[in-house]
């Protein structure tokens, strides 16, 4: 019996030294469908250069990947082993490039890296440019290892049903669709059906249009569920100077209420972004006692910028 489902594109990215595991993710992704599919209308769409392309002359093999497949997808699931790639004109490699692409647009980035045993063989240099790569997303995200193939099946079918179940699939492309709907009515409507997430997405590509009070706070009271996501849109909005925006003023009312913790993360980046919103918040005494009130104080007291903020030990 025929039902609908939406589909979603799952683009691999590799070099070439990974084939078998480029089928076992295929693999993977063929019996996710098959289990789950129907009774979670979602479908997915393995998707790979190898099988999506076709000759063409009016742009660069890396340009077409990028265009004409990678943008379409969904998601991006990369494989590493002793090989980065051949470098391109604005990357260390095809891959690289695929990767940073995907994660600019927002899209949902998975990467794992082979622990497997090197060959006799291996290329040192390429070697090389993997662990500076893995050390460089190291520092940034969270990444996974595999020890084999059967592994990396393993771990890559528990780690998709992960994702779906936080709606991390749905969320960059729903977030989108949110944010052209006009009606503000409308659009609160649909926040409050959605995931934490797609608010976290919806209140960055919506946060210098003119809405209404319901919307942002509709948006914060969605964030408030995640104080994790809450925090990040804080800081986002911090980096963007929105420190008079009413969703900013709200959201980190409502972090200190939800999650001292996340609040007092916030409020360290804060400190490194802007002194003086960092100091009006403070002053504000939403800190409560806790490790991060007693860094904080540490870092007032060595700061030469501080003029009178908060009160000084006598």
């Amino acid at each position: 019996m025929s039902y609908n489902a939406k589909v979603y594109k799952v683009f691999i990215a590799s070099p070439d030294d990974v084939h078998n595991e480029r089928e076992i993710v295929r693999s993977v992704i063929m019996r996710w469908n098959a289990i789950n599919a129907e009774s979670k209308k979602i479908v997915l769409l393995p998707v790979g250069w190898e099988t999506h392309a076709a000759p063409e002359t009016r742009k660069s093999a890396q340009e077409y990947i990028n265009e004409e497949i990678l943008d379409k997808c969904d998601v991006l699931i990369g494989i590493f082993w002793t090989k980065l790639g051949s470098p391109t004109k604005i990357a260390k490699s095809g891959t690289v490039e695929e990767i940073q692409r995907h994660i600019s647009a927002r899209k949902l980035t998975m990467l794992y890296f082979s622990t497997k045993e090197i060959p006799n063989d291996v290329d040192i240099d390429q070697l090389k440019l993997v662990r500076s790569f893995k050390e460089e997303i190291r520092n940034k995200s969270l990444y996974g290892e595999f020890l084999d193939e059967r592994d990396l099946e393993s771990k890559l079918y528990s780690h998709l049903e992960i994702k779906i179940a936080e709606g991390k699939l749905q969320s960059t492309r729903d977030s989108d669709i949110l944010a052209r709907i006009q009606n503000d009515d409308e659009l609160v409507a649909e926040i409050n059906n959605h995931f934490p997430l797609v608010a976290k997405n919806l209140l960055q590509i919506i946060i210098d249009e003119y809405r209404s009070d319901e919307v942002w706070n509709a948006i914060i009271k969605k964030l408030s569920s995640s104080p994790a996501d809450l925090r990040e849109s804080l800081i986002f909005m911090a980096k963007r100077g929105a420190f008079r925006h009413e969703a900013y003023v709200e959201g980190y009312n409502v972090l200190a209420k939800c999650s001292q913790v996340d609040f007092g993360n916030f409020m360290s980046i804060l400190y490194s972004i802007n002194k003086c919103e960092f100091y009006d918040i403070y002053n504000k005494g939403l800190l409560e006692d806790s490790p991060f009130a007693t860094r904080l104080l540490e870092l007032i007291s060595k700061d030469v910028f501080y003029g009178g903020g908060a009160e000084e030990e006598e």
